[in-house]
């Protein structure tokens, strides 16, 4: 018990020394120091060493053109007026206290959107004295940096979004701003759902200004991001291309159902309809046409000219019935060539003119039959007046007869022309939507590839 009570005893005056160095250190260290002067040395920049560890990338707006980001910054720098040695207090190599205590680098976000970039420390933050001078300061800042969005490859694109650092009022003869260049931090990044990021790297540029001779340092954090297309391709894409297939599809709808138009017409209404829902989610933008929006209108033109095209194979299927001749190229070339690549088989029927061709033993059988010539009055059996009538009556039949022949004659053309249409009517449909398939396809691939 006794001996429990010596070693906290001992603990408490240890720590009560430790506490009394570091009291004793810091009245030395802040006696005649003021933070309103610069520990700059003479004829020599001071170097600030510049590091920013990635955490999130939070949001990118595209409409307002703004990257927000979440990361650590982290600045160091040698202040004189704060070195001690550590064998005068037992030891202390470290110091923490208030960042308000001491002067800090004015270190600034050249781009920032707003007045208040959330960079400076507050009086909370501690820094971190080292014995040899050093001064280590890290904090919190949720960045709010400009970024020019390109979104003429939205939803396949990728972007460049640099944040940069700079001092307010110093020139770089006087404040110097490094970092050691290549990757930056990324030990403690979160991965965004919505863009991946490919690189972060980090670089120091020169500016001179015309005002001032001066030269300006400029620290940059490049972010390079890429956006993860899924959830556009699935909810914004798919349906397009299901509903522009189904348009094409409708092209091989028979034409007596009367439904040809109605499919066309209705998947031009969906595709427009799909158009204006996914402008909602498009970023807007007059700069650049997004690669969306360019699929989506080229999918509107394909399906109005499926439609265009439909009303075109329903005028070839009923032109037949208004007695019209299929040209013979056409038929040769539809029929003979394109249907064989179509595999499509074609049963044409036999001519109507063929049919009427009657050889010379049919002739002599219809000449055997016509009625002799009508006797006429003073000719032997001229007075027989039932013969007569007789004759007339077979006359009229004959003409009767005849008559019909060439009705029969002509629907037989007028039905193999509407037939040799109809045919042509098919060829055409499937020789038009096998194109417009491979247009869709070809169009979808070379866009999203």
């Amino acid at each position: 018990m006794y001996l429990k009570m010596l070693f906290l005893l001992a603990g408490g005056l240890l720590v009560s020394a430790s506490s009394g160095n570091k009291r004793r250190l810091l009245a030395d260290l802040f006696r005649s120091y003021n933070k309103r002067i610069e520990p700059f040395e003479d004829n020599a920049p001071l170097h600030v060493k510049i590091e920013l560890n990635l955490i999130e990338i939070t949001d990118i707006d595209e409409k307002k053109q703004v990257m927000t980001t979440h990361a650590w910054v982290r600045l160091i720098w040698r202040d004189a007026t704060l070195a001690w040695q550590p064998e005068d207090y037992a030891g202390v190599t470290d110091l923490r206290i208030p960042s308000d205590m001491i002067w800090t680098p004015d270190v600034r976000v050249q781009n920032t959107v707003e007045l208040n970039d959330q960079l400076s420390p507050n009086g909370q933050t501690n820094a971190v004295l080292f014995s040899n001078g050093e001064v280590l300061l890290v904090y919190q800042a949720i960045l709010k940096t400009s970024c020019r969005v390109d979104l003429s490859q939205f939803p396949l694109d990728q972007q460049m979004c640099r944040i940069m650092f700079h001092s307010w009022s110093y020139s770089g003869d006087q404040l110097n701003i490094t970092n050691e260049g290549g990757s930056g931090d990324l030990q403690d990044y979160i991965s965004n759902a919505e863009w991946e990021l490919m690189t972060y790297n980090k670089s120091q540029s020169t500016i001179f200004y015309a005002c001032c001779p001066e030269p300006y340092i400029t620290v940059n954090f490049d972010v390079v991001l890429r956006r993860r297309p899924l959830y556009f391709l699935v909810n914004v894409m798919m349906p397009c291309l299901v509903v522009t297939l189904v348009a094409l599809l409708g092209l091989l709808v028979p034409n007596e159902s009367g439904e040809k138009i109605t499919i066309g017409m209705t998947s031009l209404l969906a595709v427009i309809v799909l158009l204006l829902v996914s402008s909602q989610s498009t970023p807007p933008t007059s700069y650049v046409t997004p690669l969306i929006v360019v699929y989506y209108a080229i999918n509107i033109v394909i399906v109005s000219l499926s439609v265009g095209l439909a009303v075109f194979t329903l005028n070839i299927h009923h032109r037949g019935a208004r007695g019209h001749k299929l040209p013979r190229l056409v038929k040769s070339l539809c029929f003979g060539f394109l249907a064989k690549i179509l595999l499509i088989h074609v049963d044409l029927p036999e001519s109507a003119q063929l049919k009427m061709i009657t050889n010379p033993a049919n002739q002599e059988a219809m000449n055997a039959y016509k009625p002799a010539a009508t006797p006429t009055e003073g000719e032997p059996g001229g007075e027989n007046k039932v013969v007569d009538v007789l004759n007339r009556l077979l006359h009229t039949v004959e003409k009767a007869m005849d008559l019909h022949k060439r009705r029969i004659t002509t629907q037989d053309s007028l039905d193999e022309a509407a037939y040799e249409w109809k045919q042509l009517a098919i060829v055409l449909e499937r020789a038009l939507t096998i194109i417009f398939l491979i247009v869709v396809l070809c169009t979808t691939i070379a866009m999203f590839s």
